[in-house]
């Protein structure tokens, strides 16, 4: 009997985000479903439909900013979002983008199978991402984010 894979720890970072991504993976429960979303560490900021807005908790290097828009509902592929959905995410991220000032950066969703998409949890989750300013360039510095 083959068991749900809700989260990939191969493709979890190192240090105490994998420590979390393995206690998660012997409970057998997606980590972003409401009734599971308990290893979440920081404040939900706006709802919006299905959709929250909050940190990562373990937000990526070179990030002066790094949101989750996490959906209520258990989905794993693009195709299963409907207008609302987009809609909602949109708003979120304007909402975003105005109360936190964010100048420029990424809003990013990997779908499907995390095998192909290096995602850690297989739960449809948008991130938002702005980098932080190297002070002599003045030039973005890189934030890896990865895929694959």
């Amino acid at each position: 009997k083959m068991t749900r894979q809700f989260v990939n720890i191969s493709n979890a970072r190192k240090g105490e985000y994998k420590g979390v991504i393995e206690a998660i993976a012997k409970t057998g429960k997606c980590p972003f479903c409401p009734e599971n979303f308990k290893y979440h560490r920081k404040p939900i900021y706006k709802t919006k439909g299905n959709w929250f807005l909050t940190n990562n908790s373990w937000p990526y290097k070179n990030t002066s900013c790094h949101f989750l828009i996490i959906g209520k509902k258990h989905r794993e592929n693009f195709s299963e979002l409907k207008k609302d959905d987009l809609e909602d995410v949109s708003f979120l991220t304007n909402w975003a983008i105005k109360n936190f000032k964010i100048k420029g950066g990424g809003l990013i969703i990997r779908f499907g199978d995390t095998k192909f998409t290096g995602a850690s949890v297989s739960h449809l989750h948008f991130h938002i991402v702005s980098p932080k300013i190297n002070k002599k360039t003045q030039r973005a510095k890189v934030v890896k984010f990865p895929i694959g």
